[in-house]
């Protein structure tokens, strides 16, 4: 009894540490047909489309590092597919690195939106005297303060079965106020629990 209590407490603890790093980053999912999955995937090609070729590495191998931790091979498009200069990846290139690794999913990851909202501050007028109070309060309402922008980012990633194309996961991440690489290990981390709960992934 003691030993299963200490089991669920571990798990209790594990669960609430990913919410924390998880923090001002929320996930909703699509609702999907879950006929058109044939049997859980096991191998995927990882697929992030990024503005740069450092962001898409750090962003595939990441996301790899987090698959194979839950038991199913994984591998970043980086490492499979050479990458044309404009960065588009072809169909055709796409095919033969999933014949090649005998992928059986393909996981696609892209900037969905980025919104940017604005947010001005000002001092709280201190108490002075009735003789001062009007000019106090006259610079109050007319200082401009000081103004933050404050970006949500929101990434979608999509998860394709390879034999028939259908999509089988779809998924959304947002995230407000957060430095880049926070929003990639949190998006990863939201979605790799996510496709692990509803038992998407075939550990081998």
């Amino acid at each position: 009894m003691k030993r299963e209590r200490a089991k669920y407490l571990g798990l209790t603890v594990i669960a609430a540490a990913v919410l924390l790093a998880c923090a001002g980053t929320d996930l909703t999912t699509k609702r999907i047909d879950q006929s058109a999955l044939i049997k859980p995937v096991s191998d995927i090609l990882v697929i992030v489309v990024a503005d740069s070729d450092e962001t898409r590495r750090y962003f595939e191998g990441r996301f790899v590092e987090a698959l194979k931790a839950a038991g199913v091979d994984a591998i970043a498009s980086a490492d499979a597919i050479p990458m044309p200069s404009d960065l588009e990846l072809k169909k055709e290139a796409i095919l033969q690195a999933v014949a090649r690794h005998e992928s059986d999913a393909v996981l696609v990851t892209h900037l969905a939106d980025i919104a940017y909202t604005e947010s001005r501050s000002r001092a709280n007028p201190q108490e002075y005297g009735y003789y001062s109070y009007y000019g106090i309060l006259y610079k109050y309402y007319h200082d401009p303060g000081y103004s933050r922008t404050y970006a949500t980012v929101l990434l979608e990633t999509n998860v394709f079965d390879v034999q028939t194309e259908n999509l089988i996961w779809s998924g959304q991440t947002k995230s407000l106020d957060k430095a880049q690489v926070e929003i990639i290990n949190d998006t990863i981390s939201l979605v790799v629990r996510d496709l692990i709960n509803k038992k998407l992934l075939a550990p081998k």
